[in-house]
């Protein structure tokens, strides 16, 4: 979900964000649901990049499709999915996403968590990698369909 999503949704219920540092803080929390509190701590550092004015969309769409091929993974690798299709014709794509997964296990994720809070410039760097490799197979497969 897009970070100005969260805080439109937040703000339409009478909570908004500020910002100190890299700290997020809900203001008027009363007014939301814990399920929502939860969320925006599930999206903290893409919030707060977001309010920072460092969010592109060119951003967005990398990590949403990270996001996306997390969720593949969660889900139990839906064969049926144009994600299983594009690793099962990329092994390279493949090992950078598995390279990818151990990279954000070791800054503390696990695969229950969002990702988002456990980005860093490495991870940051695969994702752009694996989100160029994801839009070649699918131009392709565009182009060829």
């Amino acid at each position: 979900m897009h970070p100005k999503t969260i805080i439109s949704d937040f703000k339409s219920l009478g909570a908004s964000f500020s910002v100190e540092g890299d700290e997020l803080y809900i203001n008027n929390p009363a007014n939301i649901y814990p399920e929502l509190e939860e969320l925006a701590k599930g999206n903290k550092s893409r919030i707060v990049t977001y309010l920072k004015g460092e969010y592109s969309d060119k951003e967005h769409n990398v990590k949403q499709t990270i996001d996306k091929i997390v969720d593949f993974y969660r889900e139990g690798c839906r064969i049926d999915s144009k994600i299983n299709d594009w690793l099962q014709n990329d092994v390279e794509g493949l090992n950078l996403v598995m390279d990818l997964v151990v990279e954000f296990s070791r800054n503390g994720w696990t695969l229950v968590d969002p990702v988002c809070n456990f980005e860093n410039k490495i991870t940051d760097e695969m994702s752009k990698e694996i989100y160029e490799r994801a839009m070649t197979y699918f131009k392709k497969g565009a182009a060829a369909g």
